[in-house]
């Protein structure tokens, strides 16, 4: 104990020398300047506008039409459950769930989600998630038509996400394999389907809390489902997953549930943030731990995958997280990452000098690098011909064009652009694109206002929401990550969580400031 003290009396006083230095005299100065610079830069005083767009969308003959509709809807459903209401009050069924925890609209809307994500690859139909999504929605039209919650507005939602919307159902048009543009829709609708219920359903920590519980569990069975892949040699090396001969020493990648190991990096980078926050704001101490030691298992998973994209993104969503959370402790952060790179194992220093150099030790360029920038130089003039009005979505249209744009050392039959921002661009042309970045920094902007005051539980929701959807937009930039529905959904769902957030901080009126 006397050492202890000892010690705590010399590390006060290096740190009150360290305050008094003329070093850190210096430091606080050029910090002032950059934080000066920071607050003229012309992006951060846009986003400290208010959103002036959105008032004046709220205020339109559009927005006032849908709110007309929903507001029909949801008296129609009343005046067919009215009736009936006085008979179900009395019934065995409506008693139980009542009194139930399992039969209610939030733990069915939270295990579907779990579910949905910890179905093998194999046993999965994406038909499923399409008939729950609008089945959720119809219901939470029963529960608002009945008054049991409040109708949130289409309007809500706000006039990027309704553009965005507007402009794929108008992308039918332009198909070039209409069919399968319809079906891709189809998955559209139902991933904001997803996104509108839990945006409009969860309105208290308590149900937050609950959804977050159901995602955490659907992260770590699927994390333990990719250990055991590896323990048990359930997967192996593959050259439609990794260039064999750039990559010499790199295992086989797992795939957990998700079919491909960048699907389910990918559902990491949406989720583990989330589930990081869910984790570290718990009451009990203990629980806390334990819950933050098993983040551990989807860390693990990541690794893994040897996802190159994934690193990337966890990596950008760790600093935004560390960013919004404390900024002192970037630093650390930096250095920590930089001791860890000695220990990391000859497989992942692969995996990364060949993202670095484009070239493995033995001197052979990763195909994978190649296959894109030839495949993005074709990609380029199919833009140039079809860029306004986009060639409808979905696979099928794209292959069927493609072929006559392909460059050499590209493959001939590839299904889309390996890049969501290209293929939202070649899909649904360049109000696409916009609408979507639109939509999505708009919502960015709302969660980093949002969390300024918002409280012990709600904050560090609301800045890993902002960090995983940061995160995903690298591996947006190499990926398509939309081409499994899953992610797809997983993406909108977050979304959905997010706003959700959003709006429960702003029911403590935050001012709208950065």
């Amino acid at each position: 104990m006397l050492l202890f003290l000892q010690n705590s009396v010399i590390l006060s006083f290096v740190y009150r020398c360290w305050l008094d230095s003329r070093f850190f005299a210096l430091l606080s100065l050029i910090w002032a300047s950059f934080k000066n610079a920071y607050n003229d830069l012309l992006l951060v005083k846009l986003l400290r506008k208010p959103d002036s767009v959105q008032r004046v969308y709220s205020n339109s003959l559009f927005a006032r039409l849908l709110r007309f509709i929903c507001d029909v809807i949801t008296k129609l459903v009343a005046a067919v459950v009215n009736p009936f209401k006085s008979a179900a009050e009395t019934s065995l069924i409506l008693r139980l769930c009542r009194g139930s925890r399992l039969l209610n609209f939030e733990f069915l809307l939270g295990a579907f989600i779990c579910g949905m994500f910890i179905t093998p690859h194999e046993l999965w139909n994406n038909s499923y998630a399409v008939l729950a999504a609008f089945g959720f929605l119809f219901l939470y039209f029963i529960m608002a038509g009945c008054g049991k919650r409040r109708l949130m507005y289409p309007d809500e939602l706000g006039l990027p996400f309704m553009l965005f919307a507007i402009v794929l159902v108008l992308s039918l048009l332009f198909s070039h394999a209409l069919s399968d543009s319809v079906r891709i829709l189809v998955f559209y609708m139902a991933s904001f389907a997803f996104m509108y219920v839990i945006a409009a359903d969860i309105s208290n920590i308590k149900r937050l809390e609950k959804l977050m519980a159901f995602i955490y569990i659907a992260l770590m069975l699927t994390s333990l489902y990719a250990v055991a892949q590896r323990v048990f040699g359930l997967v192996y090396v593959s050259a439609s997953f990794t260039d064999l001969r750039a990559n010499i020493g790199v295992p086989a990648r797992v795939t957990s549930t998700l079919d491909n190991p960048n699907n389910f990096s990918e559902f990491i980078v949406l989720f583990l943030p989330l589930c990081a926050a869910f984790a570290g704001t718990r009451k009990s101490v203990l629980r806390s731990t334990v819950l933050c030691m098993g983040l551990a298992l989807p860390a693990l998973g990541l690794v893994m995958t040897y996802s190159r994209s994934g690193w990337i993104s966890i990596m950008l969503a760790a600093f935004v997280y560390v960013w919004l959370r404390n900024k002192k402790l970037i630093p650390a952060l930096i250095v920590l990452s930089l001791m860890a790179v000695p220990f990391l194992p000859d497989s992942i220093m692969t995996r990364i000098m060949s993202l670095v150099s484009g070239f493995s030790n033995n001197g052979h360029i990763d195909t994978s690098a190649a296959h894109r920038l030839a495949l993005w130089k074709g990609v380029s003039y199919m833009i140039r011909d079809y860029g306004v009005t986009g060639i409808g979505l979905g696979p099928a249209s794209f292959n069927s064009l493609y072929p006559d744009y392909a460059q050499w050392g590209a493959v001939d039959g590839a299904y889309h652009t390996q890049t969501l921002y290209l293929e939202l661009i070649l899909e649904v042309g360049v109000l696409g694109l916009v609408s979507f970045i639109w939509m999505a920094l708009r919502n960015i902007k709302n969660i980093v206002v949002a969390r300024r005051g918002a409280g012990p539980v709600l904050k560090p929701v609301l800045i890993a929401c902002a960090a995983a959807l940061i995160g995903i937009a690298f591996s947006c930039c190499v990926e398509y990550i939309w081409f499994y529905p899953r992610n797809m959904f997983a993406y909108f769902i977050l979304f959905g969580i997010s706003i959700a957030a959003v709006n429960m901080a702003n029911t403590k009126e935050i001012k709208d400031t950065l």
